[in-house]
């Protein structure tokens, strides 16, 4: 579960954060108005470069999200691009649900996932310190890598039993990090990158950043 970059003051849906910014200062509950949803998705793809914010996996195509899309702080694609905006497997994520009623706009607390996992999940919760733009977040802190099951653990220099069997549920239950074919998706790609560096071929990491980098360090 990589660490995700969502500086608030660089997203380019600045339509939107205008709006839902006026929304927070006078304490008004969000309306049901989807008018800022693709800028919100699409800046959170750009900021999660693509794939899934919790199993890592490739879900929208990076043109979709490209800077040149965003017209004047909104987001804008046109009929004869090569993807439709819809293009994507993706959905919007309410991080902590119990904020959806009054606050749903609310830019902290999104992310895009796999629209299956995000349907296994459901509105179960995740432990607060396992969100990924936390400024103090890193998976290391949380998680190891198994190359040769390719199941994530938890990291085992945990000393609180609680807590590895707390973030071992996560993983298991809630993330679907180790799921059958996130899992399987997961280590044909590092497989075919580790093939491509053995005979010296071009490769591009595009997914999976977290358990490639594990792997491609453990092989040094």
């Amino acid at each position: 579960m990589q660490k995700i970059d969502k500086n608030y003051d660089e997203i380019l849906s600045t339509k939107y954060k205008s709006w839902v910014d006026n929304l927070e200062k006078q304490g008004q509950k969000h309306p049901e108005s989807r008018t800022y949803y693709d800028d919100v998705v699409m800046d959170l793809y750009r900021c999660q470069r693509g794939v899934c914010a919790y199993t890592e996996m490739f879900i929208c195509p990076s043109s979709l999200y490209h800077k040149t899309n965003w017209k004047e702080g909104k987001y804008e694609i046109s009929d004869e691009a090569e993807f439709k905006r819809t293009d994507h497997f993706g959905d919007l994520e309410h991080f902590n649900p119990d904020l959806k009623s009054n606050q749903y706009w609310l830019w902290d607390n999104f992310f895009m996932i796999h629209s299956k996992i995000n349907g296994l999940k459901s509105n179960k919760a995740i432990v607060s310190y396992l969100k990924p733009d936390l400024a103090d977040y890193s998976p290391e802190k949380y998680f190891e890598y198994d190359d040769v099951t390719h199941r994530f653990i938890p990291n085992t220099d945990i000393e609180d039993e609680i807590k590895r069997s707390e973030i071992q549920r996560m993983i298991d239950e809630i993330l679907f990090l180790n799921h059958g074919v996130v899992r399987n998706e997961r280590e044909s790609f590092i497989n075919e990158i580790k093939q491509k560096i053995k005979f010296g071929s071009t490769y591009k990491i595009d997914r999976f950043f977290t358990a490639v980098s594990c792997c491609l360090e453990d092989d040094k």
